[in-house]
């Protein structure tokens, strides 16, 4: 439960976002240890602590073959078999980081969505963060909540200002407190332009 501020304005018009679609991320998979040849098995996903879909995996020499089961608008389930290509690119400082190639447009990703029948980018879905929906007053008010939860507060602008923690420095207390303030009294100010409100 938050206070005033602490909700999120939609717009009617609002794009579908990343957050909401099944994905794979290669940077989770290999830190898992699945982005390696002869490896297979299942991954599934979760929403509000339920199943909410799995696919197959097998993992060949430069490439990752998926099969899973799609319907579209509650049609006839189809078995889907997807082949994603996987490219390594060294890294500066040794070693190598794997990417996928999208399969549509071909562009080097590091995560695909499952947002139709087959994975491809969010490019190729047209999807967007969260964070690119919200306007400039949330967004403003989002980085005054960060700070109040990094001084140990709940993040609610209705709260009282939290104190200062133990071992931070004043100056720094005092430079952080006085960015949540002005980041604050500028998401208001811009709420109440945009909604013709007068005080």
């Amino acid at each position: 439960m938050g206070g005033q501020g602490s909700g999120r304005w939609h717009r009617w018009n609002s794009k579908t976002t990343t957050e909401s679609q099944r994905r794979l991320d290669i940077r989770w998979l290999k830190k898992q240890g699945y982005i390696r040849p002869g490896i297979s098995g299942t991954l599934s996903w979760t929403c509000n602590g339920k199943d909410s879909g799995w696919i197959s995996y097998r993992i060949d020499h430069d490439r990752m073959v998926l099969v899973y089961n799609y319907r579209r608008n509650g049609g006839e389930w189809e078995q889907v078999e997807q082949t994603v290509t996987i490219t390594p690119t060294p890294c500066n400082y040794g070693g190598e980081r794997s990417w996928f190639f999208c399969p549509r447009c071909w562009k080097r990703v590091a995560v695909l969505y499952g947002a139709g029948k087959y994975f491809l980018c969010r490019h190729c879905y047209q999807l967007t963060y969260e964070s690119q929906q919200e306007g400039p007053a949330v967004r403003i008010l989002i980085k005054s909540q960060k700070i109040r939860k990094r001084l140990g507060g709940s993040g609610a602008t209705g709260d009282l200002f939290p104190a200062k923690p133990k071992n931070m420095h004043w100056k720094t207390y005092w430079r952080l407190r006085n960015e949540a303030e002005q980041a604050e009294n500028l998401s208001w100010e811009i709420a109440m332009q945009r909604y013709g409100v007068q005080l």
